[in-house]
């Protein structure tokens, strides 16, 4: 595991998508309901980013063919989607954001 600095608080806009590249990754964090949520930028049908889709409260829509992901848990909702997101732990320290990924 490597843990990597997605960045600082005061930068992530509330109940929206944001997204940064790490080398081949693209990874979204999602500020919900107090917590922090983060995932990889891509739908697991077909490789779209769900940062192009629409964010409602915890589900995230694909624009592709509206396969449909809850951001908090990473299951997928809805076909044509069949695999759930790739998540990824959070933490908060000061005011920096981190992501442990493989």
């Amino acid at each position: 595991m490597a843990e990597i600095i997605f960045g600082k608080i005061s930068e992530i806009e509330k109940d929206k998508l944001n997204v940064k590249r790490f080398g081949r990754k693209k990874i979204a964090v999602v500020f919900y309901q107090d917590n922090y949520y983060a995932f990889k930028d891509a739908c697991t049908h077909v490789d779209v980013p769900l940062s192009e889709g629409r964010l409602c409260d915890k589900i995230v829509e694909c624009t592709r063919h509206g396969a449909k992901f809850d951001i908090t848990t990473g299951q997928v909702l809805s076909a044509p989607a069949i695999t759930n997101l790739e998540t990824y732990k959070v933490k908060v320290e000061n005011d920096e954001i981190k992501i442990e990924v493989n």
